[in-house]
């Protein structure tokens, strides 16, 4: 991508706020103070649009994108308000055999946007179920696949995973998706800087937001470990070539309503001094 930046001489205060807050350094004081790329600015630049997002004066541009169009920055949720978010997420493996509407599901993928990304690569993809019908077609392929697999004498390497629900997938129990109307695959460039843990950021990042709709979610391993194992359904959910499964994560609306939060045990923490 081309990195343009454009600065409105008639509103920039010449703060340098910009300056400070480009992490690889890519902008400089033209003679009059205005921000421009310094040398190689332009090929170091990240597009993170921090310098877009701190003009206090919405006098800089980059990468085509125009301040005005960018939404403000309104008051948080308090610190209570966000702990009880975090307090109250569950896993949710029980579903209504029902599709959430086109807007909502809209609001999630739209949200994702904005995730962070290690060295602001953005190169994940999403690849999401909206139509129940296709998640029951995606369902029975994947269950029928297991369940044959599971009942030969020597089942190949590829259901080593399932091999501990055997009893429940080949009773016909949706174990891998629990009857999940929705499911979306986060996939990331095998060349990624941080390929490892850019779509659990992401996937963590929607999964919140869902809970703010009162949506249930459900980090689904089992999921991701069924497209590597039946290749025809990672290719019908279009993993780009080049790409890896990251994490899968199942949601739609639930049939099971948490009244209070958990109480676990106080994590593992060491302070260095």
């Amino acid at each position: 991508m081309e990195r343009f930046l454009k600065v409105n001489s008639l509103k920039c205060v010449r703060c340098g706020l910009c300056l400070e807050v480009c992490a690889p350094k890519a902008l400089v004081f033209s003679a009059d103070f205005q921000p421009k790329f310094g040398k190689d600015g332009e090929e170091r630049c990240t597009n993170c649009q921090h310098c877009l997002a701190v003009c206090p004066a919405k006098a800089i541009s980059i990468c085509g994108r125009d301040p005005e169009e960018s939404a403000a920055v309104t008051p948080l949720p308090n610190g209570d308000d966000m702990l009880r978010l975090i307090q109250s997420r569950r896993s949710i493996r029980h579903y209504r055999h029902e599709a959430l509407d086109a807007e909502t599901i809209d609001k999630l993928l739209d949200m994702l946007r904005w995730v962070p990304t290690g060295v602001n690569n953005h190169g994940l993809h999403f690849s999401v179920i909206r139509d129940v019908a296709v998640m029951d077609e995606i369902r029975e392929r994947v269950n029928s696949q297991f369940r044959e697999w599971l009942t030969m004498e020597e089942p190949p390497q590829a259901a080593a995973l399932m091999m501990r629900y055997k009893a429940q997938i080949t009773a016909g129990l949706d174990v891998i998706f629990r009857g999940a109307p929705h499911l979306i695959v986060a996939a990331v460039p095998q060349n990624a800087p941080c390929a490892a843990i850019d779509p659990v950021i992401a996937l963590s990042y929607f999964e919140l937001y869902a809970k703010t709709l009162g949506i249930g979610t459900c980090w689904c391993g089992l999921a991701a470990a069924a497209l590597f194992a039946v290749p025809e359904v990672a290719e019908r959910m279009g993993i780009p070539a080049n790409y890896r499964v990251g994490y899968a994560m199942l949601f739609g609306p639930t049939e099971r309503k948490f009244l209070r939060a958990t109480q676990p045990e106080a994590v593992s923490v060491f302070e260095v001094k």
